[in-house]
């Protein structure tokens, strides 16, 4: 090949137009601290670069935001839980100062007043809120737990029971005491005796919400067979079975001899199926939210099978206090739409749109729904961060202190019975025949007022192991959260280790070497001006200095 002075000359700028590509790539890379510019300078590089990147701010969301997030929600459900820990224990007290046998009426009000206010702060800590989301309404955090204000809103709620559930209560007939006066107390018809008062005993379920609307109630065996009760008085088949597979050919009742009929007098439907040989009586009592039996109903009832011991109560309420807890976060239920939309547009008269809430509640005896708020900390690892009201805010909490409240206040009417009575001896001019019957009158009046006082410490007594109860849940829950932030806090130091291995990773594939690049930068100079006196000493030498 011969090789002439334009082929040297071609060679020369090409290999000083590579060096300057060379100065100029370590030039970038000095300035920029990367490897490279683009994926083509190092396709292996560029890949492993992709992928670690993607790692890196994977990890970043973890550890920069997701588990912060977390952080916070469950710091501010456990102290929300210790709050409420804190709130029972004080009605804890309150119950065991209640069981005194040495209360005064003035010691006892205070202890009442004392109970709603806790009661009310319960409640009000499950209204806890994150960043505007309620942290014990599972995924209804735009929903408060409470309706906070007095509303009037149409619901159908059905409350699942199981055997468990049912009360043996008792019950003191003070017969007409409170009707005596000093008017009528010798007219023959209002003279109470000693026999007349009596203690007595019968079994309940007790709804979550008291003063029902007295129409369209339900009692079921199951979410299958149901028949719907009316106005006061209607009745219904008690633990029907489901239906068999031929609409008509309907299953009998299982051998439970009662009906259930809506009652809106609580003290009449107390004393009918508490009454010696009651038999075959339950009663829905809308006021009180109560579906309560006689022996022998609640005997046929334990007799059932197994399967057929969950019971299934459906009822309608539409007013409620500002304390009440939502049913949607705890029943199935329907309700009329907040924002009064019709089925029908055009025709404001139109029965409002329902809104379904919680429908496989029905099947749920755990009671607890499925509604898990969680967060990804990791790798395929997630922690749920929310707890559930049904399992920490319940209904009893509030409907315990409602029944000592109505118990005290039949306490304190049938001490001021007795004082009346009392001061209605002192009068002087009584007859013989008159102070014989106030005197059977007061003796009944303080047997009333010795069982119901009773009745009030054994009830104080029995739901100081009720608050008990509700203690443990909350103090579960607590530990529950705790384990969930601990498993929180592994996770942010495993990942603070990972986020620290991948950056180093990272930086090995993808940063240059300062030194290294700094030297080799000094090294293509020299070899640069070192190709130029080269090349221009070549150029001045051509073939026309030897002609």
């Amino acid at each position: 090949m011969r090789i002439t002075n334009k082929v040297m000359q071609n060679n020369a700028l090409s290999n000083i137009n590579r060096n300057k590509v060379l100065q100029d790539d370590l030039n970038n890379q000095i300035a920029t601290g990367k490897k490279i510019m683009k994926p083509s300078d190092d396709p292996v590089v560029a890949i492993r670069a992709l992928r670690l990147r993607s790692d890196v701010s994977q990890v970043n969301q973890y550890f920069e935001k997701n588990i912060p997030d977390a952080q916070a929600w469950l710091s501010l459900t456990e102290t929300s839980l210790k709050t409420t820990i804190s709130v029972i224990k004080s009605t804890v007290s309150e119950c065991e100062r209640g069981a005194s046998d040495h209360l005064q009426t003035s010691d006892r009000n205070k202890i009442i007043d004392s109970l709603k206010a806790l009661r009310d702060e319960i409640y009000k800590t499950g209204d806890a809120d994150y960043a505007g989301r309620y942290i014990f309404t599972g995924y209804r955090t735009d929903t408060p737990l409470s309706f906070g204000k007095e509303t009037t809103r149409a619901y159908e709620i059905t409350e699942t029971f199981n055997f468990d559930d049912c009360e043996k209560m008792s019950y003191v007939d003070t017969a007409n005491l409170t009707g005596i006066t000093e008017a009528n107390y010798d007219d023959g018809s209002h003279t109470i005796a000693e026999a007349d008062i009596d203690n007595l005993t019968y079994y309940r379920f007790r709804l979550a919400y008291d003063a029902l609307d007295g129409k369209g109630a339900t009692v079921t065996a199951n979410a299958d067979g149901s028949k719907t009760i009316g106005t006061d008085g209607d009745t219904v088949e008690l633990f029907k079975r489901p239906e068999a597979e031929d609409p008509d050919a309907k299953v009998p009742a299982a051998g439970v001899p009662a009906a259930a009929m809506i009652v809106n007098d609580a003290d009449a439907a107390y004393k009918a199926v508490s009454a010696p040989g009651a038999t075959g009586l339950c009663y829905l009592i809308p006021s009180t939210g109560e579906l309560v039996m006689s022996k022998d109903v609640y005997n046929a009832i334990n007799n059932l099978p197994e399967d057929q011991k969950n019971l299934n109560i459906s009822y309608n309420k539409k007013n409620w206090q500002s304390t009440d807890l939502r049913p949607e976060h705890y029943f199935y239920c329907k309700a009329d739409n907040e924002k009064d939309m019709h089925e029908d547009p055009a025709d404001p008269d139109s029965p409002l749109i329902k809104v379904e809430y919680n429908p496989d509640y029905r099947f749920n005896l755990a009671k607890s729904p499925d509604q898990r708020i969680e967060y990804q900390v990791g790798f395929d690892q997630s922690v749920q961060v929310n707890s559930y009201a049904s399992d920490v805010y319940k209904h009893a909490i509030g409907r315990d202190v409602d029944e000592i409240i109505k118990l005290a206040e039949r306490v304190t009417k049938a001490e001021e019975q007795v004082k009346q009575f009392e001061e209605m001896e002192k009068d002087g001019s009584l007859t013989v025949a008159q102070k014989a019957t106030l005197g059977t009158d007061l003796a009944a009046a303080k047997k009333a007022e010795t069982f119901l006082k009773d009745q009030l410490q054994k009830t104080f007594s029995k739901y100081i192991t009720n608050t008990q109860g509700y203690l443990d849940d909350a103090n579960e829950a607590v530990t529950l959260c705790g384990n969930r932030d601990k498993r929180v806090s592994l996770a942010e130091n495993r990942l603070n280790e990972q986020q620290t291995t991948f950056k180093t990773l990272q930086s090995n594939n993808e940063d240059a070497d300062a030194t290294d690049v700094a030297v080799r930068l000094s090294s293509a100079e020299v070899s640069y001006e070192a190709a130029l006196m080269a090349t221009g000493k070549m150029i001045q030498t051509t073939l026309l200095n030897y002609l």
